[in-house]
């Protein structure tokens, strides 16, 4: 099962403390969208909070969930609060119980998050978030199957590849008919020039929903 794999990988990854402190350039494109938004965002697979402290950073009101301990470890670190604390949660987001465990407005925001997951979780998470009423947006910069490193390391599927760890390529068109059955698609790109690194400039899906029985 490739979740143990990334499990164990992303928690030598955060231990090692490799991971990028800055921002990523959607976030920084979400922020910007998100103009007097006064709800939640939620990061799924935080990481080590890059993001999630940008989000706080510009006075939105976050909460994080991660599956590595040490991500999570290293956020809580960072958290002066214990109130902030209790926000950043240790679980598999795919599996979390969002309806349970938040009351108030909320969005969910996933940077390089959906494509760790596979077909099952995928199929598990939104037929989970299509239910809950109090959801908004969700924000989702992923890998496509256009990208270079589609096909590298040991094939588990025709989109599934595992090298150091697992990923699932996504395909533009299966991800807009999945999430078309209970939200409205209001931004969609698929480019190169989205999160370029050192000599890394991979092909990503950006996507904006919105869950549509909301009125924009």
């Amino acid at each position: 099962m490739p979740k143990k794999t990334n499990k164990d990988f992303w928690n030598i990854f955060y231990k090692k403390k490799l991971a990028v402190s800055k921002p990523s350039n959607f976030a920084v494109f979400v922020k910007k969208f998100l103009k007097n938004y006064s709800s939640t965002i939620v990061d799924v697979g935080c990481g080590n909070g890059r993001d999630l402290f940008y989000f706080k950073k510009n006075k939105f009101d976050t909460m994080g969930i991660d599956l590595s301990k040490n991500a999570v470890s290293l956020i809580k670190k960072r958290l002066k609060y214990t109130k902030d604390k209790k926000k950043i949660i240790h679980s598999d987001f795919a599996r979390f119980n969002y309806e349970k465990n938040i009351k108030k407005k909320f969005s969910i925001y996933s940077r390089f998050t959906w494509h760790t997951i596979n077909k099952k979780s995928e199929e598990t998470l939104l037929k989970k978030i299509s239910k809950i009423q109090n959801l908004e947006y969700i924000f989702i910069e992923t890998r496509s199957d256009k990208d270079a490193l589609c096909g590298v390391g040991k094939k588990i599927s025709k989109n599934e590849f595992i090298t150091d760890h697992y990923r699932r390529f996504i395909n533009k068109d299966n991800l807009v008919k999945k999430i078309n059955k209970n939200f409205k698609i209001i931004y969609l790109k698929e480019s190169k020039g989205f999160s370029k690194f050192k000599q890394e400039d991979p092909c990503l899906i950006r996507l904006i929903a919105i869950k549509k029985s909301i009125k924009i």
